[in-house]
C-alpha cells in the first residue's frame, strides 16, 4: 500500500493537524516569515504526525491534545533537520536549497531556536505539560544522536553497539515518541502506551537502517541520491558490514578515504560498488526485517480496526520506501 492510501484512512485528522501546523509558522513577517514559509513549503512525508494520529486511532480516539503534540513534535523534529543542514554543511534538502544555504548558517541557527520556542507556546493544558518529559527527552537525544554519530567517525569507531545507539538518538527515539503519544492522548488503555512505544523505536530502527542501504543505491530509484554518508565521513551500518569483510590493511586505506573532506566523486562511485559487492546490503537488509517484524508483532496486542492494519502497511510502506 502506498503512503498516500495509508494517509487517506485518517484524512479528515491529517488536514486538521495541516491547520493547525501552518498556522503555528505562519504568523511572522521579513526574514523569519520567508524563512518559516519556505521549511513549511518543503516538508516531506510527515510520517511523524502520520504515526501520532493512526496510533490514536488504533487505541483510542484523536483528542484536541493530539493534534497539538503532533504540531510540537514535527516542530521539534524540523527544527533539528534545520540544525543539522548547518552542521553537515548540506546545501539541498528533498531536492532544494537549505535554509542554510539560501540565507546562511546564522539565519538557520536562529531559524531552528525559533521553532524550538514555538513549540513551548502551544502548549496549553495540564495534559499537554504532561508530555513535556517526552518533547524534552526528544529535544536532548535528537541533537546527542548527531554529536555521537560525529564522534564516532572521529575515532573510527565500528562496533554494532556504537552504530545502534546513534539511531536510537537520531530517528527511533523520535518514532518511538510519536507512537507514545498517540497512545498516551487517545484516552485508551495505559498498557496500550508501552505496545504503542514499542512499535514506534522498532519502525524507526527499520526505518534508519534503510535509509542507510538507499545511500548505496546508485540507480537513484529512492530520490535520496547516493554516497551521501560518505562525503559526511559517516559510519552506517552496510559501512561497518563491509569493513568486516576487509585485511587491516584494506580497512586502514577504507579509512584514510573517508577522512578526506574533499572525495572525488568517481572514488565515492567506486567505493560504493565496492560494498554492493561486498554482501552489506545484504546484511543490513536482514536486520530491516528483522525490525520490521518485530514493530509488527507488538500491533498483535492494540485491539484489531482498520487503523491497526494501517500501522502494518506502514511498516512494509517506510521499510520498502514505497511513494
Amino acid at each position: 500500500m502506498r503512503l498516500q492510501q495509508i494517509s487517506d484512512c485518517v484524512s479528515s485528522e491529517f488536514e486538521e493537524f495541516d491547520r493547525l501546523y501552518s498556522h503555528s509558522v505562519s504568523l511572522e513577517k521579513g526574514t523569519l516569515g520567508q524563512a518559516l514559509n519556505y521549511v513549511l513549503s518543503q516538508q516531506g512525508k510527515r510520517i511523524r504526525p502520520l504515526l501520532i494520529i493512526l496510533m490514536a486511532k488504533a487505541c483510542g480516539r484523536v483528542m484536541d491534545s493530539t493534534y497539538r503534540s503532533a504540531v510540537i513534535l514535527e516542530l521539534l523534529h524540523t527544527a533539528s533537520l534545520v540544525h543539522d543542514d548547518v552542521l553537515d554543511k548540506s546545501e539541498t534538502r528533498h531536492n532544494r536549497p537549505t535554509v542554510s544555504r539560501k540565507w546562511g548558517n546564522n539565519t538557520a541557527v536562529l531559524l531552528g531556536d525559533y521553532l524550538y520556542g514555538l513549540c513551548l507556546q502551544i502548549i496549553k493544558t495540564q495534559e499537554d505539560f504532561e508530555l513535556m518529559s517526552i518533547y524534552s527527552r526528544i529535544a536532548r537525544e535528537l541533537p546527542m544522536g548527531e554529536i555521537l554519530q560525529k564522534d564516532i567517525s572521529e575515532r573510527q569507531d565500528v562496533s554494532l553497539d556504537s552504530y545502534y545507539e546513534v539511531i536510537r538518538y537520531k530517528t527511533a527515539s523520535l518514532f518511538a515518541a510519536a507512537c507514545h503519544i498517540g497512545a498516551r492522548t487517545s484516552q485508551a488503555q495505559k498498557d496500550y502506551v508501552p505496545v504503542a512505544e514499542d512499535f514506534g523505536r522498532n519502525l524507526g530502527m527499520a526505518f534508519q537502517i534503510r535509509d542507510d542501504i538507499l545511500d548505496f543505491d546508485t540507480r537513484g530509484g529512492s530520490g535520496k541520491g547516493f554516497g551521501n554518508d560518505i562525503y559526511e565521513k559517516k559510519i552506517t551500518l552496510p559501512l561497518i558490514f563491509h569493513l568486516e569483510t576487509l585485511s587491516s590493511i584494506e580497512r586502514s586505506r577504507l579509512f584514510s578515504f573517508i577522512r578526506q573532506d574533499e572525495k572525488e566523486d568517481g572514488k565515492v562511485l567506486a567505493f560504493v560498488n565496492e560494498v554492493l559487492l561486498s554482501g552489506a546490503l545484504e546484511k543490513a537488509e536482514q536486520l530491516v526485517e528483522f525490525y520490521s517484524e518485530k514493530a509488527k508483532k507488538s500491533l498483535l496486542s492494540l485491539p484489531e480496526s482498520e487503523y491497526r492494519d494501517c500501522l502494518g502497511d506502514l511498516v512494509d510502506c517506510l521499510v520498502s520506501r514505497i511513494a
